[in-house]
């Protein structure tokens, strides 16, 4: 996670001024949105079971949430309700199950990349996807 708040602008900045905003430029269609992602997302609506993980990969808490949106990059969870633990304190990272529709059985990893207590949402970077047989 970034430690600097001027980070994600600098980061924009950069980009552009590169041939690569041409390319993401090209790939969306939402202007605004363009120059933050370089995938459309892509909305749904499946129940998840989650866990955060510490930085020794121990379990701290988990339950289940709503995956809002996702795209090759990473995901948005929603609706986050705790069964046990609660957001932890230092670094962490997360992974979660799909428990129902379309792609019921898929397995996540990921990183969180922001996430709003107010809204109970978390957004994450993935690390990791597979399926169980």
């Amino acid at each position: 996670m970034a430690t600097k708040s001027t980070s994600h602008r600098i980061l924009l900045d950069n980009i552009m001024k590169t041939r690569v905003r041409e390319e993401i430029l090209n790939r969306n269609t939402n202007p605004r949105i363009a120059c933050r992602r370089e995938f459309r997302r892509e909305a749904t609506n499946q129940r998840v079971h989650f866990s955060l993980h510490d930085s020794k990969g121990g379990r701290v808490a988990w339950g289940t949430a709503v995956l809002i949106d996702y795209s090759p990059n990473g995901a948005l969870l929603g609706h986050i309700m705790f069964e046990e633990g609660f957001w932890p304190d230092n670094d962490f990272s997360i992974s979660f199950k799909i428990t129902n529709g379309p792609y019921e059985g898929v397995y996540v990893y990921g990183q969180p990349l922001r996430f709003a207590t107010s809204s109970a949402n978390l957004a994450l970077r993935f690390d990791g996807l597979y399926v169980k047989l």
